[in-house]
């Protein structure tokens, strides 16, 4: 009898169906609330890309224009573009060591 005590017992402490069932579903739509509010968060954040994007956008055409005149004149004229590099780099450079020493 000491076993079927235990198995009464244990049915007793478990909580009925309709209590799990609403505590499933309290769950559910609190994920839900979450995932909404997340949402909305995400959205906000992704505020600057968007204006970023729609700037890139509106000058897709002219900067593919550009990209292939330069792509033309590296494969035409590759040590003038090595050139213009190196020579971008020692301003950079040169700029970057001014502020540096400005500080």
């Amino acid at each position: 009898m000491t076993a079927n005590n235990a198995d009464s017992d244990s049915l007793r402490q478990r909580p009925s169906r309709a209590a799990r069932k609403r505590e499933l579903l309290d769950t559910l739509e609190q994920q839900r609330i979450d995932i909404l509010v997340e949402s909305l968060r995400l959205e906000r954040a992704a505020v600057p890309f968007d204006r970023c994007w729609k700037v890139v956008t509106r000058y897709k055409t002219p900067l593919l224009v550009a990209g292939g005149g330069v792509a033309w004149q590296l494969l035409r004229k590759p040590s003038a573009a090595l050139r213009l590099g190196r020579r971008a780099l020692a301003g950079y450079l040169l700029v970057r060591n001014i502020q540096r020493r400005l500080r």
